[in-house]
């Protein structure tokens, strides 16, 4: 399983990179991929991808063209896909084997929903990073906390809680304290800071604060 994420992941990245080159479509990784580097090791079995149409010539229909010509395959076929995407903004798809799954969130500039809001804000702090041996770019320690908080399940306050432990002493707080209030996830931030460091106990206690 390992050679065949390797090699998808080799092969979307491979993609992204020639794209934001040749056509100036901005991307980076989120998600479960990140946690090896920011956070604590776990296996994960897909790869979520940010990528910002928006400012670019290509359409969503441009977009799902060039995956299909690169040897990307559709769940079911790329019209479906296409009509989800739309609905969504999410747009999933598989790699050359059929094995591994891609999430690709597709960044919105104007929104009122903490979930868009930050796609958008993690495409204006990407940082370059290493993974597999390739330069590629990522989400920030500070926006992968925040994505984490975002979306709120008992594994992603453990791998936000395990990057905040892991990186305290570098991130940028004040960054971190501004956008935590904006994606209204201020009190999980805060919480995130007292000094818990178990991932049951900052969750229990998260509950308790909704209560």
């Amino acid at each position: 399983m390992e050679s065949t994420y390797k090699k998808a992941f080799l092969q979307v990245i491979d993609f992204l990179e020639r794209l934001e080159k040749d056509k100036g479509v901005k991307y980076y990784l989120v998600g479960g991929i990140l946690v090896n580097i920011y956070s604590d090791f776990r296996i994960t079995r897909d790869i979520d991808i940010a990528i910002d149409l928006e400012s670019s010539d290509i359409t969503l229909e441009d977009y799902i063209s060039l995956l299909e010509r690169n040897n990307f395959h559709a769940f079911q076929d790329w019209r479906t896909t296409l009509v989800l995407a739309r609905e969504t903004n999410i747009l999933q798809f598989l790699d050359k084997s059929d094995t591994v799954r891609y999430d690709n969130h597709i960044v919105v500039k104007f929104s009122n929903n903490k979930y868009k809001k930050m796609g958008f804000i993690g495409l204006k702090k990407r940082v370059r990073e290493k993974i597999f041996g390739i330069n590629c770019w990522v989400t920030s320690k500070e926006d992968f906390i925040l994505s984490k908080l975002v979306f709120g399940g008992w594994q992603d306050y453990s791998d936000a809680l395990g990057c905040w432990l892991r990186f305290q002493n570098e991130l940028d707080k004040d960054y971190l304290e501004l956008n935590s209030n904006q994606l209204d996830i201020h009190k999980e931030y805060v919480l995130l800071r007292s000094g818990i460091d178990d991932p049951d106990e900052y969750f229990n206690k998260l509950k308790d604060l909704n209560i």
